[in-house]
């Protein structure tokens, strides 16, 4: 069994790096993604159109990786967060939690006792296919609370005010935030230098030092990537998904394509 990434990362004095799956789910993809330099990959079912089967083709192959895939979540869907983990799912990101009730319930449901009560599911793709047996509590348990990263996300004033009590809970490893929704709800919709936004990115990184968890934050530019970090988010996740990269990509290609024919006289849209 492989440690998560994400710790992994973070154990060796390093910065664990992430990036988006919304749209693409082949089996080159996680590949791709460990090949480009990431740590983990969350995976979109909050935003994404991806089905339970998908997602467990998705953990399959990032196994053949040393990329942990995370899933991501709106709180609505907590009683999925057992079977997303039966997957070889490796964490799971809750989108809105804004009380300390809310986190309990959701690492009650996420890690197995004595911190909560995720129910036994002996040989399967968490195991890696292995039996455990009489063992399952005292080998396979421990290992799984460890390496499995239960991660709300704080999108809204409620769950701010509550964001230290919710980095308290045992059973919680990572807190992120929803810059758009958390920034929109602050009336300063995507203005991420906002001193007051920049204000509670520190809070969430405090709140989460303060309880020995892991902080991760929204990287949405280059500056930010090393603010952030030494604000203590020791994990970041940086900007843009597959969909938003592929069409980067394309643009930069077609737009070179242009350039080169317009030099020559030959029309451009």
């Amino acid at each position: 069994m492989k440690e998560n990434s994400i710790r992994k990362a973070v154990r060796e004095g390093r910065a664990a790096l992430g990036t988006g799956i919304k749209e693409f789910a082949t089996r080159g993809v996680p590949w791709i993604v460990e090949s480009s330099g990431f740590d983990y990959a969350m995976i979109d079912m909050e935003h994404g159109a991806f089905d339970l089967e998908t997602i467990a083709n998705l953990a399959g192959w990032f196994e053949a990786t040393n990329v942990s895939p995370i899933v991501r979540i709106h709180k609505a869907f907590v009683q999925m967060i057992p079977t997303l983990l039966d997957q070889g799912i490796k964490g799971i990101q809750i989108s809105e939690v804004e009380t300390v009730e809310e986190a309990c319930a959701i690492a009650q449901l996420a890690k197995y006792p004595p911190v909560g009560n995720r129910g036994i599911s002996q040989m399967g793709s968490h195991t890696n296919y292995r039996g455990y047996g009489a063992r399952y509590a005292t080998e396979y348990a421990p290992w799984a609370n460890e390496n499995t990263i239960i991660c709300p996300s704080i999108e809204s004033l409620e769950g701010l005010e509550n964001v230290e009590k919710i980095a308290a809970v045992d059973g919680i490893d990572m807190i992120a935030y929803g810059h758009s929704d958390l920034s929109a709800r602050l009336g300063i919709h995507l203005q991420l230098d906002n001193p007051k936004f920049q204000a509670v990115v520190r809070r969430i990184a405090d709140a989460c030092n303060t309880h020995g968890k892991l902080a991760r934050g929204s990287a949405e530019t280059e500056q930010q990537i090393e603010q952030y970090y030494q604000w203590g988010c020791k994990v970041l996740n940086l900007p843009g998904t597959d969909l938003s990269t592929y069409q980067e990509g394309l643009k930069a290609r077609a737009g070179r394509a242009h350039a080169r024919l317009k030099g020559i006289g030959v029309k451009v849209p």
